[in-house]
């Protein structure tokens, strides 16, 4: 596991054939000044969740580009990212995905990811 992955502390609930589940429990050092969480959290959260679906496929993967577009305020609760792989290429991976708290999205994003397994 990975420092970043150690202090981020995301539960992976699946990871099979392209698709992922994370839960992360919203923590007092995730929020900013304003007391609602950080964009950047949301973003690492569902790069996450892209990244373990294209993982899921047995590739290593890094991000390449990741846009989020942002739908709602969090304050707290645990949120659930899925992530499921769009395209699956030699080299480059494409994969989507959505953060939800309680039943209500928060927020979508989209991503490309670049193989580095050698593959």
């Amino acid at each position: 596991m990975s420092p970043f992955a150690r202090w981020f502390q995301a539960e992976v609930r699946s990871r099979e054939g392209g698709e992922a589940e994370l839960l992360l429990p919203v923590r007092e050092e995730f929020l900013q000044g304003q007391g609602l969480v950080h964009g950047g959290i949301l973003a690492a959260l569902l790069d996450s969740a892209l990244g373990q679906a294209v993982e899921s496929l047995g590739v290593k993967v890094v991000t390449a580009e990741l846009s989020v577009n942002y739908l709602r305020p969090v304050r707290e609760g645990v949120l659930l990212a899925r992530g499921f792989v769009v395209h699956a290429g030699k080299r480059l991976f494409h994969a989507a995905g959505e953060a939800w708290l309680e039943g209500e999205r928060v927020a979508f994003a989209k991503g490309t990811f670049y193989r580095v397994d050698g593959g």
